[in-house]
C-alpha cells in the first residue's frame, strides 16, 4: 500500500476508534513500529490526530481540537437537537453567522428551507451544505485555510467580519469552564471573538460534556450570550449557577 492511502486508512481507523495504540496499528497494517511513527508524525503535522505516550488519538485534549471530520460523528443526536432548537431563533430575511463547529453543520441542514435567508460563515462545510439552495444568500469570509478544520482564519477573516453586521451569530465551543468559554487553538477563537462582535445577537450551542473539558485560551462568557442551547443535563452546580448570572439557557 502507498504511504498516502495507508495514511488515510489509519486515520480513518483511529477516528473510528477514538484512541489505538501503535503496536495494534503496526499490526493492523502489516508494517513496523517505526513505519507506524512516522505515519502519525505526518498525520499529527496536518493536525488530523496526535499522539500520546504509545496512543494515537482523534479526541480532544487541553492544547488539541479533534479534527472535524471526527467531530461530526461524534454526539450526533445531541447536535441534531441543539440544531433543531436554535433553528427557532432563525427567521426568514435574517443575516445570520455561523462558526465552523461541527453543530452548526447540523444547523446548516435544519435552515435549507428559511426564505430568504443570509449566512455568513468560515466553514467550507457550511458552504458546502448550503451551496445548492436558492434562497440562501452564501458569504464565505476567506482567510488561511486549515484542513483540520474545513475552515477559514487569520487577519483577512478576522478583517471581513469586522466589517459586517449579522442579526444573530451561531457558535458553539469546545470547552466550559465555569461561565468562561475555551479553544484550544487561537486562532480559533480570535475568529469567534470577531463573530461576537459584529452580531447584535449572540446563540450558543453546546453539549453538556463541554462543562468538564478543559481548553487553552479564554475567548468568552456565557454571560455575553442570548441563548444558550445546552444538550443533555450538565448538573445543578452548573444550573445553578447559570440561573445566578440569569443568563437565558434551555436544555434540549
Amino acid at each position: 500500500m502507498a504511504p498516502r492511502n495507508r495514511r488515510q486508512d489509519i486515520l480513518q481507523y483511529v477516528m473510528q476508534s477514538g484512541s489505538v495504540s501503535f503496536d495494534e496499528l503496526a499490526e493492523r497494517f502489516n508494517v513496523s513500529r517505526m513505519t507506524i511513527h512516522r505515519d502519525l508524525d505526518h498525520l499529527a503535522k496536518g493536525g488530523f490526530l496526535r499522539k500520546d505516550r504509545g496512543v494515537a488519538t482523534a479526541e480532544s485534549s487541553l492544547l488539541f481540537e479533534s479534527s472535524l471530520a471526527y467531530r461530526r460523528q461524534v454526539s450526533v443526536s445531541e447536535k441534531k437537537s441543539l440544531a433543531r432548537a436554535a433553528t427557532s431563533l432563525v427567521e426568514s430575511g435574517t443575516v445570520i453567522m455561523i462558526d465552523d463547529s461541527s453543530t452548526n453543520l447540523f444547523l446548516a441542514g435544519e435552515i435549507k428551507n428559511i426564505d430568504p435567508l443570509t449566512v455568513v460563515t468560515n466553514s467550507s462545510a457550511v458552504c458546502d451544505e448550503l451551496r445548492g439552495c436558492p434562497n440562501i444568500q452564501l458569504i464565505a469570509t476567506g482567510g488561511v485555510y486549515s484542513a483540520n478544520h474545513q475552515a477559514w482564519f487569520g487577519m483577512l477573516c478576522e478583517h471581513m467580519l469586522g466589517k459586517m453586521r449579522v442579526d444573530w451569530a451561531f457558535m458553539s465551543t469546545p470547552s466550559v469552564i465555569g461561565l468562561s468559554l475555551y479553544s484550544q487553538d487561537q486562532e480559533v477563537a480570535r475568529v469567534k471573538r470577531a463573530m461576537m462582535a459584529s452580531a447584535e445577537r449572540r446563540a450558543l450551542l453546546i453539549n453538556a460534556r463541554k462543562f468538564k473539558i478543559r481548553a487553552l485560551n479564554h475567548f468568552a462568557e456565557l454571560t455575553e450570550f442570548n441563548r444558550v442551547f445546552i444538550a443533555g443535563n450538565p448538573g445543578p452546580d452548573v444550573t445553578a449557577e447559570l440561573e445566578q448570572e440569569r443568563i437565558s439557557y434551555r436544555i434540549v
